[in-house]
């Protein structure tokens, strides 16, 4: 019995003779430090048989990386795979391995807000997983399981600088996951200092770009993972950073062995990933002379002639952000904000009767001909493709009904996606799609956690301002497992802002090359994803404020949305100058395919 023991031996047993016993603090200690050693032990995933039939694709690059960061780091890491390889995935069978060797019996993950309903779902479908989110800050402790966005629980009091969610830092997380970590390259901001107060036993850090501008951003992001691990930051300075060089190390292979100790990293070229590309065709819209007029109406109601009942004029920018996306919709969307303003006694009589000739315009109108180019080029793919399966896209509920009521003539198999759906109803209707219909038409609630590898035809019938937006409706087909080039539709109504917007947001962003998820890290970096008053994005903002400036006056706004072009355009070849050193970084010595 005695040879069992460890160096302890005889110490041990001259102490229980003795009545030495340890403190209880002490204990827990060891108890921990057993923990970490059994860790080192892992080589088998013992949960993975009973999650595997829940993943679409069984990827050994996700499975192995959960199985590293368990049994080489101790559960705690950098997992900076490449953009699109599954990190979500990957940390998810991690957590639900710690789980099952009761390693973590509470976890927090922080994501950004657009991501947070996506991981929720992610962790309830593929890993049986429910994890509360929070909202307000009496939410904590609720639940041993919690998700959060960090843009929402860092914020601060301002007169006393304490975290309004100070609760989070009372608690001890077993597993700390924080999603789109390069938002903590920062060492100044909130976001760094709320995450460096969490108390973690483990911790998880989810990013592919680890550093953007320099490598003090590594340094950061390396410190908060684990302390000095990179030395001070005057040893870092001496060691590894050039003069006048802040993306190329001095001595890489020193860093890069550093790197590997805390780190997971796998290429697209070292795994069976294959995306598809992305192929954008604009759909013209020539409008008749009298839908012209109509539009310019609307565009001088708003902007001009938009006062409220005490005769105030009321606030263009709001005004617009709220209606002008939905006259540019549809028809049927406009006909309905008219009716809005012509109901609603807040407005000036004026402002109300000017509505009211303009909804009379459009009752009287004969062609509509956005709906029909629709109803054309649905007519054509399935002239080429006669078993082609198409995802439409429109945000707004009233466009949805309308385009059904159009397309329904022509007996097609169509089924409707919007919000207010149980999740029952909706993987219905998503199974459905993919073994019945041939068109599921669909708001922006199909474009957030829901997979449609299946489809390969997205067609955006009016577009959000917002490209994440657009780049979440995309990334619903871009997905691991397409096989196929992915067809991207977008209906553009000539001599609108429309027009503009539409090449903007897909020729410009969403459809020039990028990966899935590297645009909302482009849009970072530019600044340009913030959110502003009234909940716009500052990429929205721009746009809006180009229309207002321009005064309807269509050449103006064209060159406002050219010069936002370049900024964009300049960030993109920022980050892709970043993403070469990363590679060189990251993945020095390695042959890059």
């Amino acid at each position: 019995i005695r040879e069992s023991f460890t160096e302890e031996g005889d110490e041990f047993f001259d102490k229980i003779e003795k009545k030495q016993f340890d403190s209880k603090a002490t204990m827990e200690l060891k108890i921990e430090a057993e923990e970490v050693s059994q860790d080192n032990e892992i080589k088998e995933l013992l949960s993975y048989e009973s999650i595997k039939k829940y993943l679409e694709y069984d990827l050994p690059h996700q499975r192995e990386g959960a199985l590293k960061i368990l049994r080489d780091l101790n559960g705690s890491g950098l997992l900076a795979d490449e953009v699109g390889l599954g990190k979500t995935i990957t940390a998810g069978i991690a957590l639900r391995e710690c789980i099952e060797r009761g390693l973590v019996k509470n976890c927090l993950i922080l994501t950004p807000p657009s991501l947070v309903d996506q991981w929720v779902a992610e962790l309830k479908e593929k890993f049986s997983l429910n994890f509360k989110i929070i909202e307000k800050e009496d939410d904590w402790g609720t639940a041993p399981f919690v998700i959060a966005s960090l843009d929402r629980v860092k914020t601060q009091y301002k007169d006393s600088q304490i975290f309004k969610h100070d609760r989070a830092h009372t608690i001890s997380w077993d597993l700390l996951i924080v999603d789109e970590a390069h938002k903590l390259k920062d060492k100044r901001t909130v976001r760094w200092e709320f995450v460096d107060k969490l108390k973690k036993k483990r911790f998880l850090i989810l990013t592919a770009t680890p550093f953007q501008n320099d490598l003090f951003e590594l340094y950061n992001l390396l410190n908060l993972l684990k302390r000095g691990h990179l030395g001070t930051i005057q040893e870092f300075k001496k060691q590894f950073l050039h003069r006048g060089n802040k993306r190329h190390p001095l001595n890489p292979n020193d860093l890069k062995r550093r790197l590997d100790e805390v780190m997971v990293r796998r290429r697209r070229d070292q795994t069976k990933v294959d995306y598809k590309k992305r192929i954008p065709k604009i759909v013209a819209v020539d409008l008749t002379e009298e839908e012209y007029r109509i539009y310019n109406s609307i565009c001088d109601l708003l902007k001009t002639k938009y006062f409220a009942a005490n005769g105030s004029e009321i606030n263009g920018r709001l005004v617009i952000f709220a209606i002008l996306p939905k006259i540019t919709s549809s028809s049927r969307s406009a006909m309905e904000s008219l009716q809005k303003i012509i109901n609603d006694e807040k407005y000036h009589s004026t402002t109300r009767e000017i509505a009211q000739n303009i909804l009379s315009d459009y009752q009287n109108i004969k062609k509509d001909s956005k709906i029909e180019k629709l109803i054309e080029l649905v007519g054509n793919i399935l002239k080429e493709e006669k078993d082609a399966k198409m995802l439409i896209y429109t945000k707004h509920p009233t466009t949805l009904k309308y385009i059904v009521e159009k397309l329904q003539p022509f007996n097609l198999k169509i089924v409707e996606y919007m919000g207010g759906l149980e999740r029952e109803e909706k993987s219905t209707i998503v199974k459905k799609f993919k073994e019945e219909a041939q068109i599921m038409i669909s708001t922006e609630t199909g474009s957030e956690g829901l997979n449609f590898q299946f489809c390969h035809i997205l067609i955006n019938y009016d577009l959000p301002w917002n490209p994440m937006a657009v780049e979440q409706r995309i990334g619903r087909l871009d997905r691991i497992g397409q096989k196929s080039d992915i067809q991207i539709y977008s209906l553009a109504t000539k001599r609108t802002i429309e027009e503009h917007v539409v090449d903007l947001i897909i020729n410009k962003m969403c459809c020039i090359g990028l990966v899935i998820g590297e645009l909302p890290i482009i849009l970072f970096n530019l600044g340009l994803d913030e959110r502003k008053a009234g909940g716009m994005h500052k990429i929205e903002e721009m746009i809006m404020n180009a229309f207002i400036d321009s005064k309807n006056n269509l050449d103006i706004f064209a060159l406002e949305v050219e010069r936002i072009a370049e900024i964009v355009g300049q960030g993109i070849d920022e980050y892709h100058q970043a993403k070469k050193a990363t590679t060189e970084v990251l993945d020095k010595h390695e042959r890059i395919g």
